[in-house]
């Protein structure tokens, strides 16, 4: 259920953008409709991540970590493990400096 709600509010954000760029609103009278799904998406958008996510800063239940780099992975030279500071999630990725 939360996985349908994460794509119902994306679509939400994404028609209110492009209902913006195609600029609709000079043709129909939509008032502030474009700003409307934009901002309610958004903000349905965070409390079901912040239902669903397990993680204990709020900051990183909805995706926003701050990650520090770490050691090298040992089977790729060029990749860089990342561990977040707040919950300690890891990731890999490549860097190039």
């Amino acid at each position: 259920m939360s996985a349908k709600l994460k794509i119902i509010f994306s679509f939400f954000i994404l028609f209110g953008a492009v209902l913006l760029l195609a600029k609709v609103d000079q043709t129909f009278n939509l008032y502030n409709t474009p700003y409307i799904l934009i901002a309610a998406g958004v903000i349905g958008l965070i409390f079901s991540l912040l239902a669903t996510n397990k993680e204990s800063s709020l900051l990183c239940r909805i995706g926003l970590h701050k990650y520090k780099r770490g050691q090298r992975d040992s089977e790729v030279p060029a990749m860089y493990v990342y561990t977040c500071e707040r919950c300690g999630k890891k990731k890999k990725a490549a860097s190039v400096v």
